[in-house]
């Protein structure tokens, strides 16, 4: 993914915290897509997840045995990492893969019948992981995390893992892709 993407993502999803008036950290994922007009549907025949038009909303499906990526979460915690890109797939429109869930109304029309997967490590999948990312954690908000937490040149990531309520690997790479950290 060029720089040029991943800021128009970082500013969507910056715009998308504003727009709904949610804070940051997030706590309680089930909230958070209601309030964007979806709903979770929890499915044991699912192994990862998938999204899909419901009416003017949408519905991600999720295994309930959805493990956490990178460590020992929270369900709730769990459920913000597995089940915002799905909310990233929702927002970009990048392209025709993407769904323009509230912001191309021709594309989301065109959903009826359209289920998105998650898979593998297609372009489509790494934006939505951008879009995860920079929802969760907001790169201002990162930025101040970090300060509060180093002790002169040195991180401890999991401080800021369990600030923003995800995994320390989230965390240590959403620093990274900042250039906040070193690789």
């Amino acid at each position: 993914m060029d720089n040029s993407t991943r800021r128009m993502i970082n500013s969507l999803a910056e715009d998308v915290l504003s727009a709904y008036n949610i804070s940051v950290p997030i706590g309680n994922i089930d909230e958070i897509v209601e309030k964007l007009g979806g709903t979770i549907q929890k499915e044991a025949f699912f192994s990862d997840g998938a999204v899909e038009k419901e009416g003017n909303g949408f519905k991600i499906i999720v295994s309930p045995f959805q493990g956490s990526y990178g460590g020992e979460m929270k369900d709730v915690l769990k459920e913000v990492t597995v089940l915002t890109p799905e909310g990233g797939v929702l927002t970009l429109q990048a392209d025709e893969l993407h769904m323009g869930y509230r912001t191309n109304n021709e594309l989301w029309e065109k959903q009826e019948n359209n289920i998105y997967h998650r898979i593998g490590n297609s372009e489509k999948e790494y934006q939505a992981n951008e879009f995860a990312a920079a929802f969760l954690m907001p790169a201002t908000e990162y930025l101040s995390v970090l300060n509060k937490v180093a002790e002169g040149n040195m991180v401890d990531t999991s401080k800021i893992a369990e600030y923003f309520n995800v995994s320390i690997e989230a965390a240590a790479n959403r620093g990274k892709f900042l250039g906040y950290l070193r690789w």
